[in-house]
């Protein structure tokens, strides 16, 4: 088949599996456009200033400049927004197929096909694409690179967390690290004038506040208990924080777990900085941080695209919250992942991530929306909960690989060369 054929066919294709996530959207899943509903509803009553509190202030200014364009009704921004996050869709997968690789375009459309019609009531989309951008653009256009990871913060904070394996002493790290300083601390000032201290940090009191929401790796044993175990002294209800939370027996218990899970992914963070970004300096054999201007290096890029999976990860499962549209942080990394040109081993295992990640976007929508209901009945559906429990282990199963694999990785790129015997 020719070139030109093949871009037809791949369009075509893409083309139906939206209508078939449109379709299944109207008959099943209508219910998911109550997040951009919340949105138009706290910018009318609360403006950028109060409103979307969890949720940095760029979000809300950007939601805000969608007013206009919907005739500022609620249908209208309805319409509006699910035409951004549609076009934002489309235009990704184009950009990957003709100016990075189809290999990439094919998965990112498959992964989020598979997650569904959430992509596109939900604002997680933009930091997604953001850590796509910002990985694709590594060694290319690393000012640009660092960039876009400031604005994956600036929509969500997460991201500010996944400049750490990106820094380093080689030109091409410091260009990344400009260009993050620059977008981030621009932005961040922005905020501080315009919104204030209070306004500007917001999310973070918004988050540790939080109880425990159903979905999240740590309810997992209080879910199960729910459902078959002690049914009675446990109960679930939408608290405050506009989320289904669990409370009764242990559940302070698995907060705490949570704090600390959530300290322990800063640590890995920092660890596979220090590994990457700083050589692992210190180590045996490595008595200098500096590096070469490697940027352009497989083996480091690999390194780089691993730990963004892993922290990304690490976040997920230690997060008090596991909303379904998280899943959609995991599609960047495994996406450039999949299309590097890896030999071997790292080749399998790449395949081996991407089609696991594949597997936990499916489960994630068979969670929410197709069998939410199940979960947050008074008397917990079995199966429902078993299928919740099932996505959970796997998510916890591929971040202990996924960490393992960017450790190993990481400290591969910066291992002393065996010195050469003279003949």
């Amino acid at each position: 088949m020719s070139r030109i054929g093949k871009s037809i066919l791949a369009l075509l294709t893409w083309t139906i599996s939206r209508v078939l996530m449109a379709v299944l959207w109207s008959r099943r899943e209508t219910f998911i456009d109550n997040d951009v509903r919340y949105y138009y509803w706290q910018l009318v009553h609360h403006g950028m200033g109060d409103g979307l509190v969890e949720y940095p202030t760029p979000v809300a200014v950007l939601l805000q400049l969608i007013r206009p364009a919907s005739g500022d009704t609620e249908l209208g921004f309805r319409i509006a927004f699910v035409l951004v996050m549609g076009l934002l869709d489309g235009a990704v997968a184009v950009w990957l197929w003709t100016g990075h690789s189809r290999v990439a375009a094919t998965y990112w459309s498959v992964f989020t096909f598979l997650i569904g019609a959430l992509i596109w009531f939900r604002i997680d989309l933009l930091p997604a694409v953001a850590v796509l951008a910002g990985l694709v653009w590594l060694n290319r256009r690393p000012i640009a690179s660092g960039v876009a990871i400031a604005l994956g913060a600036a929509t969500k904070f997460w991201p500010a967390m996944l400049i750490i394996p990106m820094l380093g002493t080689g030109s091409t790290a410091r260009k990344r690290t400009i260009g993050f300083l620059v977008a981030g601390g621009t932005l961040g000032l922005a905020s501080l004038l315009f919104f204030g201290w209070d306004r500007s940090t917001s999310p973070l009191t918004w988050q540790s506040d939080r109880g425990l929401q159903i979905e999240s790796i740590v309810a997992t044993v209080p879910m199960l208990r729910h459902a078959f175990g002690q049914p009675d002294l446990y109960r679930t209800e939408l608290s405050s924080h506009n989320a289904w939370e669990i409370y009764g027996p242990q559940v302070d218990f698995w907060l705490r777990v949570a704090d600390v899970a959530m300290l322990g992914s800063v640590v890995l963070a920092l660890l596979l900085g220090w590994l990457i970004a700083l050589n692992g300096f210190g180590l045996p054999g490595r008595r200098s941080f500096g590096t070469a201007d490697d940027g352009g290096q497989l083996p480091r890029t690999h390194a780089i695209v691993l730990a963004q999976l892993a922290i990304i990860c690490a976040f997920i499962i230690a997060n008090k919250t596991f909303s379904p549209q998280y899943v959609i942080w995991l599609g960047g990394p495994l996406t450039v992942l999949i299309a590097l040109p890896l030999p071997g081993k790292d080749r399998t295992a790449a395949r081996w991530l991407a089609g696991t990640g594949l597997a936990i976007a499916l489960l994630t929508h068979l969670v929410f929306p197709l069998n939410y209901s199940g979960l947050i009945a008074a008397d917990s559906t079995l199966g429902d909960t078993l299928l919740l429990v099932g996505r959970n282990l796997l998510m916890v199963v591929f971040t202990v690989v996924t960490t393992v694999a960017a450790i190993r990785a990481a400290m591969a790129i910066g291992r002393p060369q065996p010195a050469v015997s003279a003949t």
